[in-house]
């Protein structure tokens, strides 16, 4: 997961227009299904997730959001908001990211209707992530669909009138610049959280890996791969960095007037795979988070049983990423 800013999506000419006036139409449509019941003495709950259910599955307004899924796409060149994949194999989907006819969570809940054509409320996503899968062979399970917990006593919105800002959600929001911070991930691919055991932070991370289905073996397989090309990268910038003279690791200074500055074919070596290097951490790539995270964790190395910092890595780091 990177951050997408969606204040970036620009909607096409009228839709949103044409969204509001959907929405005051299934707004009216509830209103009469609720009056409509109350006078003749049926349940008016029972009628007004009916109408909200029928109102959402009209044609013309399924039509309304998945209108905005090539921009929603063009936002991440491709990826899944969520995973990081682009999965060419697999259909993407237009998620509501508070769920528009139910919660899983909360059988009380209508669904977040009044945000089924609100632009902000959508997020770019695969089959995996957004739809429930389980797979038997690898034993994991997760797709969010429905879901949408909150934090443990979290006030929750139910009507259009309260502020969805009052939430404690537990899922992590791509459009939050500071909620993909909060995974990690292992050299082996799997996704962790950031933040130590029993942190809020924690805890929003592990219910995320959970719903998004991140640690299905398809992103795992792949965020692996990923691993190993990104210590390729850096383990062939190290030996331009050194390779002339047995310049200092943590020395870039050094290493670079013995080095890169004084041949040419070395310096074009070093150029090719620092480009190799950012082209894997820069946000739009797939699988952008990991590989960052990956570069991060090889700041450090053991050396003549001490740690050494390699400066010239976090100074690459530090400015592009």
């Amino acid at each position: 997961m990177r951050y997408i800013d969606i204040e970036d999506l620009e909607p096409p000419l009228n839709w949103v227009e044409r969204a509001e006036s959907a929405r005051n139409a299934l707004r009216a449509e509830i209103q009469a299904a609720e009056g409509t019941a109350t006078a003749s003495g049926d349940d008016a709950a029972t009628a007004r997730r009916q109408a909200i259910r029928e109102g959402l599955e009209v044609a013309a307004r399924q039509a309304l959001w998945q209108e905005l899924a090539p921009r929603l796409r063009d936002l991440a060149k491709g990826k899944c908001w969520y995973s990081e994949s682009r999965n060419p194999g697999s259909d993407k989907n237009v998620d509501h990211f508070r769920p528009k006819g139910r919660v899983k969570e909360d059988n009380a809940h209508e669904g977040y209707w009044w945000l089924a054509f609100d632009w902000r409320n959508f997020r770019y996503a695969c089959q995996w992530c957004n739809q429930r899968r389980n797979d038997k062979v690898n034993n994991t399970s997760g797709g969010k669909g429905d879901h949408f917990p909150l934090a443990r006593g979290s006030f929750r919105a139910y009507r259009e009138t309260d502020d969805c800002d009052n939430e404690d959600f537990d899922l992590l929001d791509p459009t939050d610049p500071d909620d993909w911070k909060l995974l990690t991930f292992r050299p082996d691919g799997h996704a962790t959280p950031a933040k130590p055991e029993g942190t809020r932070e924690h805890t929003r991370a592990a219910v995320s890996i959970e719903i998004y289905h991140l640690h299905c073996k398809e992103f795992v397989d792949e965020r692996r791969t990923i691993a190993g090309i990104v210590e390729r990268a850096i383990d062939e910038l190290e030996r331009a960095l050194t390779s002339g003279g047995g310049a200092p690791v943590g020395n870039v200074a050094t290493a670079d007037a013995q080095t890169i500055a004084t041949n040419t074919h070395m310096r074009a070596f070093y150029k090719r795979h620092l480009k190799s290097l950012l082209r894997l951490i820069h946000s739009k790539s797939e699988y952008s988070a990991a590989a960052l995270a990956y570069a991060r964790a090889a700041i450090y190395k053991r050396e003549a049983d001490a740690e050494v910092k390699r400066e010239w890595l976090a100074d690459i780091l530090g400015s592009n990423s």
